[in-house]
């Protein structure tokens, strides 16, 4: 059972200027931690560095709700201002009047040790209402397949499983991993 008196007190709101690395260090732990055994090493590492990248989790903070399509990261901060978690997402469709509005979440990591505090619910709580203030009815994630972390998490808040898709090709052009399209109502 999760003791939240050990989760320091935090906020959730929109990253600042000046926390991408701490944004990155909880992101590279947390997808580290998700991916072991499920993707290379190498392949982890360089994924990380693609996408945790400071300069471009700066760029990612500073250009955050230009566009709809990208809402800009999360964080769940502890008063003492550590970034404990990570989230980001946008919303696609919805302009043309035909087709609704889709949220869409792509990413959402927090501190290993504090899984099960209640913390990765608030961010995608948070990321969930700026997807709905945008007028998304729908919400999709991608999780690899076989992550024992994250698809029960997502299960748990009513997402299910839609399609499976290759997520990581090999630098030899491969698939080294599936990713499953999961989505809810919102």
């Amino acid at each position: 059972m999760a003791r939240f008196e050990d989760v320091p007190r935090y906020q959730v709101r929109l990253a600042r200027a000046g926390e991408e690395d701490a944004i990155c260090a909880v992101c590279r732990a947390g997808f580290a931690v998700s991916s072991a055994g499920l993707l290379a090493p190498a392949t982890i590492e360089r994924q990380a560095q693609q996408y945790y990248d400071p300069a471009r989790v700066r760029r990612e903070i500073a250009t955050a709700g230009a566009d709809p399509g990208w809402q800009g990261y999360v964080v769940a901060a502890s008063d003492a201002g550590a970034v404990l978690g990570a989230a980001g997402g946008g919303v696609s469709g919805g302009t043309d009047g035909t087709v609704g509005a889709v949220g869409n979440v792509y990413v959402l990591y927090l501190d290993p040790a504090l899984r099960g505090r209640g913390i990765g619910t608030a961010l995608l709580d948070f990321v969930t209402a700026q997807q709905r203030a945008e007028g998304a009815t729908e919400q999709w994630v991608s999780v690899t397949e076989g992550n024992d972390l994250g698809i029960p998490f997502y299960l748990a808040r009513g997402f299910a499983v839609r399609d499976r898709v290759p997520f990581v090709v090999a630098e030899d052009g491969t698939v080294e991993a599936h990713s499953l399209r999961m989505s809810r109502q919102i």
